[in-house]
């Protein structure tokens, strides 16, 4: 059947350059290959289609009649390969992403934001989520995922390096004053995240220099959202990553201590399945992310 189209298609294009040479010339065919076809096509259709005079060849009875029927293929198939272009063009369709819950991080907001607005006619779906997605057998498009991967048949894109560092608020820091040095922090307590045990060592670097700080505090909090709020309000200092702390920090609601100390860079991945082709719509939003956290890696 394939090779019947094929044959019908080509039909179309001799019948309309008047020539088997400027058919193939414009198909990029030698001339003996587009005059094979059209004789194994008249075999099959058991009749004359061509008919060829000393300047051009001539479209029998039989072959006006069937010329339409191949007109109509050849405009069908360009109307697909319109509609295919226009799919590439505008993406549409459902887009489903995982990632881990209170990745508050306005790089990726922006990115959700700006994705969503250029491409309206996809709906794309946000699984914030501690659980680790199966890709390969779960309907997610794509993963974001931090920290070490384990060895998979998945495919990882390094997206950014997360680094963390150690910020409270003005209310908070009118009663205590600000650390001169990583030892200044055994005087300060903290809002600790759950998982974190109430006297978690952290490790701080600056350059080449490296400090261990034991964090102690009060209150232990479950997600990094609620460690925020809290310190907002002054219940402590908080260990929050820079990216995500940067507007509290910009509002006047976080001062950063200690500056120039920061934790060993952690890393967020985007990760896909490798046993598919991936979708021209999840390729855009790999690159929408990408852009969007260009620079903030080696």
């Amino acid at each position: 059947m394939f090779s019947e189209v094929t044959d019908m298609l080509l039909f179309a294009a001799v019948a309309r350059a008047g020539s088997l040479t400027r058919a193939g010339r414009e198909l990029g065919l030698p001339k003996s290959t587009v005059s094979r076809r059209m004789t194994a096509l008249e075999e099959r259709v058991g009749s004359r289609l061509l008919h060829k005079t000393t300047r051009r060849l001539v479209l029998t009875e039989a072959g006006k009649g069937f010329l339409e029927h191949c007109q109509r293929l050849a405009e069908e198939a360009d109307t697909a390969l319109r509609y295919a272009a226009d799919i590439a063009d505008r993406p549409r369709g459902k887009l489903r992403m995982t990632l881990p819950p209170d990745l508050n991080d306005p790089r990726l907001h922006g990115a959700i934001t700006g994705f969503c607005a250029r491409y309206p006619e996809i709906e794309l779906e946000i699984d914030e989520s501690a659980r680790v997605v199966d890709l390969a057998s779960e309907p997610y498009d794509l993963a974001l995922r931090a920290g070490v991967l384990a060895d998979s048949t998945l495919v990882a894109r390094l997206l950014t390096e997360i680094t963390s560092g150690i910020y409270a608020s003005p209310s908070y820091l009118a009663h205590k004053p600000l650390p001169r040095t990583p030892a200044d922090l055994a005087q300060h307590r903290f809002v600790i995240l759950q998982g974190q045990t109430r006297h978690e060592r952290i490790e701080l670097r600056r350059g080449t220099e490296h400090a261990t700080v034991k964090l102690s505090g009060q209150i232990t909090a479950t997600t990094t959202s609620m460690l925020l709020r809290l310190g907002f309000t002054g219940a402590g200092a908080i260990w929050y990553p820079e990216a995500q702390a940067i507007e509290g920090v910009t509002t006047g609601r976080l001062v950063r201590l200690l500056p120039e100390w920061s934790s060993a860079p952690d890393r967020l991945w985007i990760v896909t399945p490798s046993r598919r082709l991936l979708a021209r719509k999840t390729v855009l939003l790999i690159e929408a992310l990408s852009a969007a956290f260009a620079g903030s890696h080696n």
